[in-house]
Order: structure tokens, then sequence, then C-alpha cells
């Protein structure tokens, strides 16, 4: 009878974390305290209702990619800032636990949550920003595309894949390239990149 009972209860447990959308079975995670997890948004549609009658014009694509490339810069440097703030010991640095002045006081631990939650807003933003871009309704009007747009394009994406191999390290990278100009000093680290990329492109 207990046996039972218990077996009721898990069985309950689990149809209560999904629901059901046209006949589709989605698994949805608890979000327990969303409040202070707005990063973490609800998931989405598992399918989109794109008419044939609509044209992907290619032209379109690029402030898409700038968008992408721009979006993968900023969870870098976010990942990077919440790295270097989460060593960064509260007593060494406030006497209340708290930063900021008038009007923009903050705890620190919300800090920190908060640069999470700007790290997973910004890793979902580039995830549907990537798989739209990679998507086949898109390859269509690469044919016929202007073949200097497509060039741009291609740019754009070759660092995109740079940045979203490891968008911490990208960032640290172009930190300490600030760091090293500030210092008065040449980055060997820039000029090898930059030498890098227009060697690969002048290749093709």
């Amino acid at each position: 009878m207990a046996r039972d009972l218990l077996t009721k209860r898990v069985a309950d447990r689990h149809l209560a974390r999904r629901t059901k959308t046209a006949g589709e079975v989605r698994f949805i995670k608890d979000r327990g305290g969303d409040e202070k997890q707005w990063g973490w948004g609800s998931p989405g549609p598992s399918e989109r209702e794109i008419v044939r009658e609509y044209k992907f014009r290619p032209s379109k694509r690029e402030p898409l990619a700038r968008v992408l490339r721009s979006t993968l810069m900023g969870l870098g440097h976010v990942q990077s800032a919440y790295n270097t703030f989460t060593k960064v010991k509260s007593a060494d640095v406030s006497p209340d636990g708290n930063l900021g002045g008038k009007g923009y006081i903050q705890k620190i631990g919300d800090m920190r949550r908060q640069f999470m939650n700007c790290s997973e807003a910004l890793s979902s933003l580039s995830d549907t920003l990537y798989d739209e871009i990679q998507a086949p309704h898109w390859n269509p009007g690469v044919a016929t595309q202007n073949p200097r747009e497509r060039e741009k394009v291609q740019e754009i994406l070759e660092d995109v894949e740079e940045i979203k191999s490891d968008p911490e390290d990208w960032a640290e990278e172009e930190e300490a390239e600030m760091d090293e100009d500030n210092r008065g000093g040449t980055s060997k680290t820039a000029s090898f990149r930059v030498a890098s990329r227009f060697l690969q492109r002048s290749t093709k």
C-alpha cells in the first residue's frame, strides 16, 4: 500500500512538470524563484509558422550577423566581468556589503546574480540569432546575393565562430590588449590575430 502511494506521488509530480500544447508533450523546467532569475525566460515555441509567400532577402542577413557578433562580444565581456567580480571579497571593497551611490545602491550578492542573469540572457539571444542565421530558409537567397554582401556576411560569421568558441577567453584577450595599449606597449596577440585573419581571407 505504501509503495503504491509512493509510486502515485512520483507519477503525479512527473505529470505536473509537463504541459501539453497542440498535441505535443513539452517538458518545462521548474523555475522556482524566477523573480530573481529574469535571465532564464520560459522556453519559446518548438516550431515556427513561416508562410511560403514570405521572401527572405539576403541583404537582411548582414545586420542579423552583426547583431549576433555584438551579442557574443557582450556575452564574453559579461562572463569576464562576472569571473573577476566573484573573486572580489565583499569585505575588501565594502563595509556594508553594498556598492554604489544614491539611487544606484546594490547588494554585492544581488550584483553577482545580475551578472549571471545578463550572461544567461545574452547566451540565449546569441543561440537564437545563430540558429536563425544558419537556418535553411536563408539558403535559397544566397545564390542571388550580391558577392560583396555575401563576403561581408562571411567575414562577420568568421568573427562569430572565433568568439563563439570561447566568449570569455576572447573578451579576456581583448581586455589584455587594452591594458597593454594603456601601458604604451603593442599587443602581439592583436597584431597576430589581425595578420592571421587577413591571410585567411586573402587565400580564399
